[in-house]
């Protein structure tokens, strides 16, 4: 018998963190030496750590080429659970060894992403780390950027477009889908009746884009910055608008309008988590990898690709 238990505990295999923690380095930085820079080690040691992490899975989690490194199969679904250990791991050192994690941590986010779900991963966070303040402001995208490079948050959220110079961690993709009072049908002569957010904004981009490439007429009949400015100004009738999809179901008053309305498709937005990375406190970084675990592991969430 004693023979048979030792057999089956040399069957166990574990795997450290650390390797995990490079392989989830890789991914969301897209490179060996990015993982290497970031984590201070040499790049001979990231790949020996993944050579090491391949073994004991039996397959490999990369593919490489000299320009690129994207995920295996067997990678795609190491990643969700790579997540969770290092958040895992990180929660219990927080919780026991450093019990007095302090400090006050500035983040910055668009309004309907902050509404729609930030409030329980923030609350969560909260009741992990007591003694954090969280500080967060709501605005566009570009404007959160301009700020951000002046040093007034810690971490922000923002709405990727092709005018943003800085970059971070892919953590989601919004679907938008135009919204209005009635179904409507719209053709080819008829000016679109738009309701939008001042420029610059991410939305406001991709709506006017959509329309100009099928060449429609538009007008913008109502603008405000605020998300429920734009929903109060649609269900009174005055135009349409864009909203994020998983809002339309509860979003009183207002129905989705399809392209069988005559309107084109909206492109999805990719919504990054850029941090301070040169003077990330330990509180802020405990926060970024909360918000990532969080939305990574929220069933109803579709995740960036």
């Amino acid at each position: 018998m004693a023979g048979f238990g030792f057999g089956i505990y040399q069957m166990i295999r574990n795997i450290d963190i650390d390797l995990l923690r490079a392989f989830l380095t890789i991914y969301e930085g897209g490179s060996f030496s990015h993982a290497a820079e970031k984590l201070g080690r040499t790049q001979s040691t990231i790949s020996q750590q993944i050579k090491k992490l391949e073994e004991i899975l039996g397959k490999d989690v990369f593919i490489r080429t000299n320009r690129s490194v994207s995920l295996t199969t067997e990678g795609e679904v190491l990643l969700s659970y790579a997540r969770q250990m290092i958040a895992i791991n990180d929660e219990i050192i927080g919780r026991i060894s450093k019990p007095d994690i302090s400090g006050t941590v500035r983040l910055g986010a668009p309004e309907a992403f902050t509404t729609n779900h930030l409030p329980e991963v923030l609350i969560q966070f909260s009741k992990s780390h007591p003694s954090v303040a969280l500080e967060v402001e709501c605005g566009l995208s570009h404007h959160l950027v301009d700020k951000f490079e002046k040093g007034n948050f810690d971490l922000i959220l923002i709405k990727r477009d092709n005018k943003t110079k800085i970059y971070g961690n892919k953590i989601w993709c919004e679907t938008l889908v135009w919204a209005g009072l009635e179904k409507q049908k719209f053709k080819m002569d008829d000016t679109v009746p738009l309701i939008l957010s001042p420029v610059p904004c991410v939305y406001r981009s991709k709506v006017v884009e959509a329309l100009d490439k099928k060449k429609m007429r538009w007008k913008a009949v109502f603008t405000s910055a605020s998300m429920a400015g734009r929903i109060a100004a649609a269900r009174a009738g005055l135009g349409i608008t864009v909203i994020p999809k998983e809002m339309l179901s509860y979003t009183h008053g207002l129905i989705s309008l399809g392209q069988d309305c005559g309107l084109p498709a909206i492109s999805a937005i990719e919504i990054e988590l850029i941090q301070n990375e040169q003077n990330a406190s330990d509180a802020a970084q405990r926060l970024a990898d909360h918000i990532i675990f969080a939305l990574e592991n929220d069933p109803s969430l579709k995740k960036a690709s």
